[in-house]
């Protein structure tokens, strides 16, 4: 079926056509009619051939047949099947789909061969992709992150409201003078060069985002330890008056120093934890993929304190868009769309 824009240019061609059609019938000269449509004299001339060979309705475009499908609906169906089975589950070593992979199936289910090039034709047509797949530990618990969604979660939102708590979230990532790859436009066959200093340098950072998508940020030129995370709990806490984190089951969160800091705060400060190998459930996850990979990428600091200014001011950039914030968070499959 030809696109909206394809069908708009043959309805504009056929209204040409027809009118053209209408004026050859009228007897009109070939040369008034090319200048009154502004048309080629010789596009008149092939529509008077076609008037006299197919009749008055000829103005109509005519439908081209492309060529028959080598695949029928029943096999297209069967390889849509296999392929959201998994590749592994069909024999291969891994999860990957990749062209050559489909073509095998293909060759080898149907009988039917394809180069690569109209398999992607054929997996683009069936509503495929390439994606990026995301990594899971293969430690995860799918049960219990299920069962932690739809019971869990729920109970979690209940129990802050009641105790008149804030929701927030927290997680801790870190920058490194490597720069985070994205693609730029260059001119073909010149590939554009990202110049960076060789001498590594890292940054560490904690953060947080409320479910009014305020951001929160702490950044350290080392790794982040219990006494680092007791300080960024203060920060918050002069903000925020009552609080109830969600974090993961870091090492650092089960410190023995963060664990006497949270019961001496137990009135202000509670803590709920994501369960293990499910960092996709955290919100704060989707607003640093943003951060490092949008706001910070091809980012080439000369040292340190480039460094440490470039990702303050990208923080900064991200602060003063909180509805922006919002729709990363709603990455996270407990708002379901919505927060």
């Amino acid at each position: 079926m030809p696109k909206r824009g394809d069908r708009n240019k043959i309805l504009e061609r056929e209204l040409l056509r027809k009118r053209g059609f209408g004026m050859l019938s009228q007897n009109v000269p070939k040369a008034e009619i090319a200048r009154t449509l502004d048309i080629d004299y010789k596009t008149v001339y092939n529509w008077e051939l076609r008037l006299r060979k197919n009749g008055p309705d000829a103005w109509r475009d005519r439908e081209h047949k492309g060529p028959k499908r080598k695949m029928t609906d029943a096999q297209r169906k069967k390889l849509v099947k296999i392929l959201l089975k998994g590749a592994k589950r069909y024999g291969f070593d891994t999860e990957l789909w990749t062209l050559k992979r489909v073509a095998k199936v293909i060759k080898r289910e149907f009988n039917v061969t394809y180069n690569v090039t109209h398999v992607w034709r054929v997996l683009q047509d069936l509503g495929f992709s390439a994606q990026v797949p995301l990594k899971h530990a293969l430690e995860r618990d799918e049960d219990r992150i299920r069962e932690w969604l739809e019971e869990r979660w729920p109970e979690i939102r209940k129990e802050a409201k009641k105790s008149g708590s804030e929701l927030v979230f927290v997680d801790e990532s870190g920058l490194s003078n490597e720069p985070n790859v994205a693609r730029t436009w260059a001119p073909k066959g010149s590939r554009p060069k990202l110049k960076h200093s060789a001498k590594q340098s890292k940054l560490s950072f904690i953060s947080a985002v409320t479910m009014d998508a305020e951001l929160f940020f702490s950044v350290y030129p080392h790794g982040i330890t219990g006494a680092e995370v007791i300080l960024f709990l203060d920060l918050l806490a002069r903000r925020i008056p009552r609080m109830m984190l969600l974090w993961d089951n870091a090492s650092i969160h089960r410190s023995e120093e963060v664990k006497e800091y949270l019961y001496m705060s137990r009135n202000e400060v509670e803590t709920r934890r994501f369960p293990a190998y499910a960092p996709e459930l955290n919100p704060d996850e989707y607003v640093l993929a943003h951060l490092k990979n949008r706001e910070l990428a091809n980012f080439c600091p000369e040292n340190e304190e480039e460094m440490k200014l470039g990702l303050r001011k990208a923080i900064a950039r991200m602060m003063r868009e909180p509805e922006f914030i919002k729709r990363l968070m709603l990455g996270s499959p407990l708002f379901k769309g919505k927060i």
